[in-house]
């Protein structure tokens, strides 16, 4: 009678069992760690890849306050406005006929240090040209021994500014070369994973190296590359994934840059300094490859 009495209980306790098994068995087959980990975090797992790319950048100019100094001259220019794009005539082209600027480009090359963090050697070509026969004001002086036609003290002198008096423009470049840390974020992936969206945003740090062609007072001055200053910038946009390895990069980006010491022309005294804040926006295409290994 106990037998009778406990068979059913030892048949459910069986069953159960075997069914608990069947279970643990099943999420094993259905969750193959390396199979998994294959198709879902190529995205996700990136310490040890390698990226670059090349691009097109329009920028815009806050008002800025150039300073220039030299043998017989020391003024300034305040609130002065300048463009990203030289205008039809160039002093530039004017007096190196055949000359072909390069047009202004954004190059990044990074290396990805974890899964969402990347350090990116950056160069952004832009160009500053300084509007020509724009109304602004000038306190200072230029001496006789510099230009008889403007020798004259100014009082803080509202005048208007053309290329007879001061031909200014960074247009081979405004280059700024900095590293920047950036952060990745993926948002959205295809489930073939060809397709995939990052949200990226960052900060970087670097130099300005401007190639600087200055018309001073009837002369053509500097045309060389020299390092001028420093700046901070920062900057936000996506990563478009196609087929894993190539993508598509646009970026908003801003930054200041603080210019102490801009060659005008070949003498060591004489120098511009400016300071400018910047807004970039920058449409490049890269390719991204892993070159280690976990």
């Amino acid at each position: 009678m106990m037998r009778t009495f406990f068979t059913p209980f030892i048949l459910f306790l069986f069953i159960t069992n075997g069914i608990a098994q069947t279970q643990d068995t099943t999420t094993e087959l259905q969750l193959p760690d390396s199979l998994n980990q294959y198709y879902t975090d190529f995205y996700t797992s990136r310490k040890g890849r390698i990226f670059g790319s090349w691009g097109y950048n329009r920028a815009t100019y806050s008002k800025s306050t150039i300073h220039f100094l030299g043998n017989g001259y020391d003024f300034t220019i305040k609130d002065a406005k300048a463009n990203d794009k030289p205008e039809k005539f160039s002093w530039n082209v004017y007096f190196n006929p055949g000359l072909i600027t390069i047009p202004q480009y954004n190059f990044r090359i990074g290396y990805f240090i974890t899964n969402k963090l990347s350090i990116t050697l950056n160069v952004d070509h832009m160009k500053y040209v300084l509007e020509n026969n724009q109304i602004a004001v000038v306190h200072g002086f230029v001496d006789s021994s510099a230009s008889e036609k403007w020798a004259k003290d100014y009082d803080n002198q509202s005048m208007s500014i053309d290329r007879s008096f001061i031909g200014y423009e960074h247009t081979d470049g405004l280059n700024v070369i900095s590293l920047e840390l950036d952060y990745h974020d993926l948002i959205f992936q295809t489930d073939n994973r060809k397709f995939a969206l990052d949200l990226v945003a960052g900060v970087g740090l670097g130099a300005t190296v401007p190639k600087t062609n200055a018309y001073l007072f009837g002369e053509f001055g500097n045309d060389a590359f020299h390092l001028a200053g420093g700046g901070v910038t920062g900057n936000v946009g996506f990563k478009f994934y196609l087929f894993k390895h190539f993508f598509i990069h646009p970026t908003t980006k801003f930054g200041y840059l603080m210019m102490p010491n801009v060659a005008t022309n070949g003498l060591e005294i004489d120098r511009a300094s400016q300071n400018i804040s910047f807004f970039q926006g920058n449409f490049t295409i890269g390719f991204q490859y892993k070159i280690a290994h976990k």
